[in-house]
């Protein structure tokens, strides 16, 4: 997986575009060629606006072969910079990386007591992260997640070109309580001295000798990321941050903080994040977390999934402290003291209210804390009883006298980072209203395979996995009994397919010899061998993913089937909605993998259907084959 960007050329090249007045043209192109869309009006004017006034301090200081990337995606994930500058360090001759965010505001007021600031009469919705905050949240991605720039110099800065530095002024750090790198992230204004100024600080900080080698090396690094999820969990209990959180990630965590505020002068409000898989729902839930902890506040996060909140209870030390922390949703029918913050991840699991017994789930999360936090994702609800929607939350809280403030988390983190993945899977499974499957566009950071065999997708999984040191899960629809362990310990082969013969996960809290309890199969090096099911994989995340469509939805003509008769989970053998419920179980089994996902189905007119849809094909032993249908 590799950096990429819109354009790279040096600061001459691209002033020289900019002089025949061919920039914003220029640039349109390469958007739809390389994301297949045109871009936002709002961002070609920001491009004219706002890239020359940075090339031409670029030219005044000397600096004319600096490069200049134009639109850089961060590591692993869609969120584009809008500049990066690649040179060389003074003194060392090492690479020197500034990450340059562009506004074009002229006025703005900052929101006290947070990370937000107020545009007016700007489009969108207001208030906005503050773009010190931003530009740094770009820098400490970088830093993180491609190893050669661990060790380098990587600076942030904002060029505010529209604005007088007596507005500016107000968002300083020392008059907004910005904190770390964005306190020390340097915004230049619109006067001739701000310009001078942010000419000095360039020909001071780098050249640009060996600019373009440095720029090569750096769109051709490694992309790795330093912490899993899981191995985070115990630094946000002890209130250290987990992740660099990007634009609305960042802006979510800023706004609890304004309705712990609120909430504290009686005007308490309910927070609704909504994201799809890999939009940082669960990252944010612990950076919030930590950030709640650092301050001595009263917080608790909770689930309605067995097996994510026990990894959980396991990576936090599983200790009374981790139990008292990570908590399951039914854990606040009585509520002894509230909590300050109260964060409901997952909540698509949340359950139905039971006629005649009290308060509704919901209702009873609301009431626990001054700040209730919902992350959501509607179509991961996979089971009957389970009732986690936006209508359910915003009902409740009105019934309850409280506003809701919602959050919509459009960027991508899993995946390879590209959202188009998810959308392709989505109109695969029919969960987009009038768009039918489509045919599979090749990505550059995400790799998608259909394979004729399981034991093609095994060897191709166990080859990925060692090859980049990661890990790989297959997880199939629950089609196959699900027997208990033998007297000796080992696990029944249950899942049978044409000689392919493997065992479900374990199906208890008590491992198996080398193999962890259910809870644990998706991060445990001894989950490794077995398959999962719905149940230990939501929630979770792995390098690879191995998706076997059972015989419990097939394609038939033009449109999905689905026969409940060919499911195994009891939990749904009664299910009038188990159409929609069993598609959005194989969208959740699709988009569990990081880097790659290879599919296969136990019904050979299904796996043509998915093998014509334009994915590479792996042979019988697992290796790509050159061509697609």
């Amino acid at each position: 997986m590799a950096l990429r960007c819109l354009y790279q050329g040096s600061a001459d090249e691209l002033a020289e575009i900019i002089a025949q007045g061919h920039l914003v043209e220029e640039l349109r192109r390469r958007f739809v060629a390389m994301h297949g869309a045109k871009p936002r009006e709002s961002e070609s004017a920001s491009w004219g606006g706002s890239i020359p006034t940075v090339v031409d301090l670029l030219i005044s200081a000397g600096l004319q072969d600096v490069q200049v990337l134009v639109e850089l995606t961060a590591p692993i994930c869609d969120v584009r910079m809008d500049i990066v500058l690649v040179g060389s360090e003074r003194e060392t001759g090492e690479i020197c990386v500034i990450v340059v965010e562009n506004k074009q505001w002229s006025q703005v007021r900052p929101v006290r007591g947070t990370q937000l600031v107020h545009v007016p009469n700007a489009p969108g919705r207001n208030p906005r992260l503050h773009p010190a905050v931003q530009a740094d949240g770009y820098r400490q991605v970088l830093r993180d997640f491609v190893p050669m720039l661990r060790t380098a110099k990587v600076t942030s800065l904002v060029n505010l070109h529209n604005m007088p530095v007596a507005v500016l002024e107000t968002i300083q750090g020392d008059s907004q309580e910005l904190e770390g790198g964005a306190k020390r992230t340097k915004m230049y204004g619109q006067e001739p001295e701000e310009r001078e100024r942010f000419a000095a600080m360039l020909t001071k900080t780098f050249s640009g000798e060996m600019a373009l080698e440095h720029a090569h090396d750096l769109l051709s690094a490694r992309v790795s990321p330093t912490d899993s999820l899981m191995t985070a969990v115990d630094k946000s209990v002890h209130g250290r941050s987990v992740f660099p959180l990007l634009d609305e990630q960042r802006k979510a965590v800023e706004y609890v903080k304004v309705q712990l505020a609120a909430s504290r002068r009686g005007n308490k409000r309910v927070v609704l994040i909504v994201g799809g898989p890999g939009t940082g729902k669960s990252v944010i839930a612990l950076e919030l977390l930590a950030a709640c902890s650092k301050n001595g506040l009263k917080v608790a996060h909770a689930t309605g999934s067995r097996s994510f909140t026990r990894t959980l209870w396991e990576y936090a030390g599983g200790d009374t402290r981790a139990r008292r922390i990570f908590r399951y949703f039914n854990s606040f029918e009585t509520l002894r003291s509230k909590l300050d913050v109260l964060i409901a991840d997952e909540a698509h699991r949340l359950r139905r209210q039971v006629s005649g017994r009290g308060p509704s789930q919901v209702e009873q999360l609301i009431s626990a804390a001054d700040v209730p936090v919902f992350l959501l994702d509607e179509h991961q609800v996979v089971r009957p009883g389970e009732d986690g929607t936006i209508q359910l939350i915003e009902n409740a809280a009105k019934e309850m006298k409280h506003e809701v403030l919602r959050i919509d988390l459009r960027s991508q983190f899993r995946c390879g980072g590209d959202p188009e993945y998810i959308r392709w899977v989505e109109q695969l499974l029919g969960l987009v209203a009038g768009e039918p499957p489509r045919r599979w566009r090749p990505l550059e950071n995400y790799e998608l395979y259909v394979a004729p065999t399981p034991e093609a997708m095994e060897k191709f999984l166990n080859r990925r996995a060692a090859e980049t040191n990661s890990t790989a899960r297959i997880a199939a629809g629950f089609c196959w009994p699900w027997s208990s362990p033998r007297k000796d310990g080992t696990l029944v082969d249950n899942i049978r397919i044409n000689g392919w013969n493997r065992p479900w996960n374990v199906q208890g809290d008590e491992r198996v010899g080398d193999m962890p309890p259910h809870t644990l199969w998706a991060t445990h090096p001894g989950g490794h061998g077995q398959i999962g099911c719905i149940y230990t994989a939501q929630g979770f995340e792995y390098a690879w993913a191995g998706v076997i469509f059972g015989p419990d939805l097939v394609w038939r003509d033009v449109a999905w089937q689905a026969d409940i008769s060919q499911n195994r989970d009891r939990a749904v053998e009664n299910a009038l909605d188990f159409d929609f419920l069993v598609r959005n179980t194989y969208r959740v089994l699709a988009t569990r993998g990081m880097r790659g996902t290879v599919l296969y189905s136990v019904d050979r007119t299904t796996n043509v259907m998915l093998a014509n849809l334009g994915a590479r094909l792996l042979d019988y032993e697992g290796v790509p084959m050159n061509t697609t249908r």
